[in-house]
């Protein structure tokens, strides 16, 4: 069975993969096109920081066991 990788390896990997990415979009003469790479690096990054976000909530935050005292008011 494959190790698993780590979610730091892939993050570096990932963050190495863009790097060069942007380094052949600039070598290609593509200059005036990397404000739209950027972009699209910016939405992916705000995309996979809000699925972090979510694995990292604890389960049972939010499944009903337990009530604030305002919420058990009503």
């Amino acid at each position: 069975m494959a190790k698993k990788t780590s979610i730091a390896e892939t993050l570096r990997r990932t963050s190495d993969q863009l790097k060069r990415i942007r380094k052949r979009v600039a070598n290609g003469g593509h200059m005036d096109q990397m404000q739209e790479v950027d972009a699209l690096v910016g939405l992916a990054k705000e995309v996979a920081d809000r699925q972090l976000a979510g694995l990292e909530t604890p389960a049972d935050e939010n499944d009903g066991s337990v009530q604030d005292s305002d919420d058990a008011k009503d």
